[in-house]
């Protein structure tokens, strides 16, 4: 059960999106650089995450199989404000931020006006180090990324392969 719990904390840190404060002002961008990726239009986005893939070190039988389950059956649905002063951090922070937490940085990044392949290495804390490559597209207002991480954790590896949308739904709430 240990083990199920630290699993949980891990998908949390890759699942949670930056929850910015509430801020209304209408975004003001210019139009992207040639081969610069897409800007992100600032407002309240849906994320929805599912786990697709989980295996823990020395969980074999009805335990892994209810844990396969737990994360594999439901997708999680959040919803965050970006502001316009996170958004005009650009994309590189954006994915740095929302795609995994702790202290990361990329060992690898491929970001295009439209498309990002890279590997976020992170300190997640309690002595797990997490490796995460992430590849998707993106536009202003969506995003579709898959991450597959692999955490090294007391006793051995946990590896998720885990699917990201994120869509504008409107102006922050």
């Amino acid at each position: 059960m240990r083990r199920i719990a630290s699993v949980i904390a891990i998908s949390m840190l890759l699942a949670g999106c930056g929850q910015d404060p509430v801020q209304n002002e209408p975004a003001k961008q210019a139009p992207p650089a040639a081969g610069a990726p897409t800007a992100l239009q600032p407002g309240q986005y849906r994320v929805v995450m599912k786990v697709n893939r989980v295996e823990f070190p020395g969980m074999t039988g009805a335990a892994a199989e209810k844990a396969k389950t737990m994360f594999g059956t439901v997708a999680q649905t959040s919803e965050y404000c970006l502001t316009p002063q996170d958004a005009a951090k650009g994309r590189k922070e954006h994915f740095r931020r929302t795609l995994a937490k702790g202290d990361c940085q990329y060992d690898k990044l491929n970001l295009t006006n439209e498309s990002i392949d890279g590997e976020l290495v992170c300190q997640t804390g309690q002595g797990m180090t997490a490796r995460n490559k992430i590849s998707g597209t993106f536009n202003a207002v969506r995003s579709d990324i898959a991450v597959d991480s692999i955490s090294q954790v007391p006793g051995g590896q946990i590896r998720m392969a885990i699917e990201t949308s994120a869509e504008r739904i409107g102006d922050c709430n």
